[in-house]
């Protein structure tokens, strides 16, 4: 009898979701600022400054192409010069935006895993979310197919093809699987199953 789709997504959403907001929450109250480089608040400052002398700057052209009494092109090349001199002038501040965004990135990357593999770990598997769903992870459990299962097939190959639809043909292969089993389930021999029931997949 196999484990359907909405089960295995709701579990892991039941068990991802607290995790998120936890590390967000820390993020923002504390971790955050000990990720910002030196000056950078006075740099957002200024950054906003400079925006808003900017958009003082291009608004008359921006009515005017609005009003149509410009076209697109005249705009742009009226506004080139200053568009040059704004992308010149805030370079250190987009570049400080970036490196915060890819520390804080890394910080909720890195703790995620951590807090999730953890998690499994200790309840080998049987998480709240599962316990929740009334499923239950079945097979060779132990560190290394925990591991493999719930960090290598899911986390980081979710993330890895975020781009061309990793979750879509997650969900497609325990679909259309004889077994309703994801590829995770094949390379860690393990597998979902309804809560009490004993059988082999």
């Amino acid at each position: 009898m196999r484990v359907g789709l909405f089960r295995r997504i709701a579990s892991f959403l039941l068990d991802a979701v607290p995790i998120l907001v936890t590390l967000s929450l820390l993020f923002s109250l504390f971790v955050g600022d000990l990720l910002k480089e030196d000056g950078y608040d006075d740099l957002i400052v200024e950054y906003q400054s400079i925006v808003d002398d900017y958009n003082a700057t291009i608004n008359p052209y921006l009515q005017q192409f609005e009003n149509d009494e410009i076209t697109e092109d005249e705009y742009l090349a009226l506004i080139q010069d200053d568009y040059d001199q704004f992308i010149e002038d805030t370079n250190i501040h987009t570049q400080a935006m970036l490196n915060y965004f890819v520390r804080g990135f890394f910080y909720h990357f890195i703790g995620f895993i951590v807090i999730y593999y953890a998690y499994n770990l200790i309840f080998k598997g049987n998480t709240y979310g599962r316990q929740i769903m009334k499923i239950e992870l079945g097979g060779k459990i132990t560190w290394w197919t925990i591991f493999v299962r719930e960090i290598v097939y899911k986390v980081m190959f979710w993330l890895i093809t975020l781009f061309i639809g990793g979750i879509l043909i997650d969900m497609a292969v325990i679909a259309f699987s004889k077994r309703g089993k994801a590829p995770r389930d094949f390379v860690s021999n393990t597998y979902i199953k309804h809560k009490g029931v004993d059988y082999q997949m």
